[in-house]
């Protein structure tokens, strides 16, 4: 059963995706590193998700979908966070993809049609650590500008934030699903509203990207 912070997600999700790509087609998919993709592809996927659990009751059997998903977020923000980076971080980078595409060929196999639980803490430790380098990176090369005008501080802020809530939610998943489903749908609750705020990050990254270009 959805909820009304679900609908509220999906609408912040729809408006974040569409300003992305409205400034897409005004400046070009490079002025923002190609977010419009990501946010594309993510509303997409929530969004015949959430079809999918109106229809059938549940969306728990289309768990491949995100399957998916977890293999082209790491790789998209891999590149992401690569570009104008020096070889180490790069190198880093690099590490961290090659790492997390060792555990999800090892556990997807055993578990292919659900969201695995060590493929969904290591998807969001990649989030994490993606995060940490480019602020290490970052702190390891300061310029006169603001840390907080780079579009890039928002999305690794995001990154932090939902890493960490994400693992608090899916460690504890499985047990609320067995013994108290009451308290699964308000984990659940929780998180739309944490979602809802890592979207907001990437709007005002977006805002920042709008900025930097037309100065």
């Amino acid at each position: 059963m959805y909820s009304i912070f679900q609908l509220i997600y999906l609408l912040v999700l729809f408006l974040v995706a569409s300003f992305s790509l409205y400034l897409c087609i005004k400046k070009g998919g490079k002025q923002q590193e190609f977010l419009w993709l990501y946010l594309g592809i993510s509303f997409v996927l929530e969004f015949v998700m959430f079809i999918f659990q109106i229809v059938f009751g549940s969306s728990s059997g289309f768990g491949f979908l995100y399957n998916i998903y977890f293999l082209f977020c790491p790789l998209f923000f891999m590149m992401y966070f690569n570009r104008e980076q020096n070889k180490f971080i790069v190198k880093l980078n690099t590490i961290v993809f090659a790492v997390f595409m060792l555990i999800f060929l090892f556990f997807i196999f055993k578990e292919y049609q659900e969201v695995n639980q060590i493929i969904g803490i290591s998807f969001s430790l990649v989030f994490i650590l993606y995060s940490l380098i480019w602020f290490y990176g970052k702190l390891s090369h300061p310029n006169e500008k603001s840390i907080m005008d780079d579009p890039k501080f928002w999305v690794s802020c995001g990154f932090l934030f939902w890493g960490v809530f994400f693992i608090l939610r899916i460690i504890p998943r499985y047990l609320f699903n067995e013994v108290d489903h009451g308290t699964l749908i308000i984990s659940q609750s929780f998180f739309f509203v944490i979602n809802i705020f890592f979207y907001i990050s990437f709007f005002v990254s977006l805002l920042k990207y709008s900025k930097n270009h037309d100065e």
